[in-house]
């Protein structure tokens, strides 16, 4: 159940507004990595808390005698393992989470199915590590029901253990392959604006220009969804437009890859999301996501062929 209703929260149009981190772990990994700023990891984390607790309290509203006999369902080491075994259980299941967290957020194939994979790791792993721990990967799921029974002598494991499997997490994630996510969001649409500053997304309206020609350009895009219209204004009069690009596609790779100015112009025919490619982060992307290195590559070898039927044209 806490694996759906995390799951559940993601989805929700709550969680896609804020981002969905119901978890301070998660939160603090994110801002370790640069994708959330400290002001807003600060606030997430004091409503997380709040909220935990204000969850557990409704719990006791509604279930009275059973919540409290069950201790609100508060998280302590399982009978006959040490508080260091548990520690150990809730560094490495946090591990588990953040680390695929992040895998998932920044590879276009699964960034949509981010909160279902997390879901069904979660579920996993209280099946498997709950003899331990009891498994809670989350500080403040363990502080509100804490708070409430009181339990509070076990309460530094739920704290120090998920804090320090997140870090470890993106210390091997930056480790592997050299930068932070795209972005903090869980998942990221085109209906909600996305609440961090360091987002690696850009979300354009049909009808936006999204480059122009002639303007200098330091990051390229890949089309996440939508379409957009390339356009050249060879004569100086009317734009031509010369091809449209789907899903997929690259959009200003020529001015990334020899730091010229832009060779055309491309709107947007339809709302569109485009994931944000800088000079820092476009070898990794290349290492990292073949699909989008032959695609990159088909691209360059059309306009190759174009230009060389254009000049054959000539002749």
């Amino acid at each position: 159940m806490f694996a759906a209703g995390a799951t559940a929260v993601v989805y929700s149009p709550l969680g896609q507004r804020s981002g969905g981190h119901i978890n301070p772990a998660v939160t603090l990994a994110f801002w370790r990595a640069g994708k959330v700023p400290t002001r807003d990891a600060v606030a997430y984390v004091i409503a997380q808390f709040a909220g935990a607790l204000a969850g557990a309290f409704a719990a006791g509203l509604a279930w009275r005698e059973l919540t409290p006999a069950v201790q609100y369902a508060a998280t302590t080491p399982g009978e006959g393992y040490s508080t260091i075994v548990a520690l150990v259980a809730e560094t490495i299941v946090t591990f588990l989470l953040v680390f695929t967290i992040f895998v998932s957020v920044n590879k276009p194939q699964t960034a949509s199915r981010t909160g279902i994979i997390a879901g069904i790791l979660v579920a996993l792993l209280v099946m498997i590590e709950s003899p331990l721990s009891g498994t809670s990967l989350n500080p403040a799921r363990t502080l509100g029901p804490a708070i409430l029974v009181p339990l509070y002598r076990d309460v530094w494991i739920y704290f120090v253990g998920p804090c320090l499997g997140a870090l470890i997490a993106v210390a091997a994630y930056v480790q592997q392959w050299g930068s932070g996510t795209v972005c903090a969001k869980l998942y990221h649409t085109e209906k909600y604006r996305c609440p961090f500053d360091q987002c690696g997304y850009r979300l354009v309206s049909a009808g936006e220009t999204v480059m122009r020609e002639g303007e200098l350009g330091a990051e390229a895009y890949i089309i996440e969804r939508g379409v957009l219209e390339v356009l050249r204004d060879r004569s100086q009069t009317t734009p031509i437009p010369v091809a449209q690009l789907v899903k997929g596609d690259w959009v200003g790779e020529i001015s990334l890859l020899l730091d010229e100015p832009r060779t055309a112009t491309v709107i947007a025919l339809s709302d569109a999301q485009l994931r944000r490619v800088t000079r820092e982060d476009f070898g990794r992307i290349l290492a990292s996501d073949p699909e989008r290195t032959q695609e990159l590559l088909r691209q360059l070898a059309r306009r190759v062929r174009e230009s060389s039927d254009r000049l054959a044209g000539r002749v």
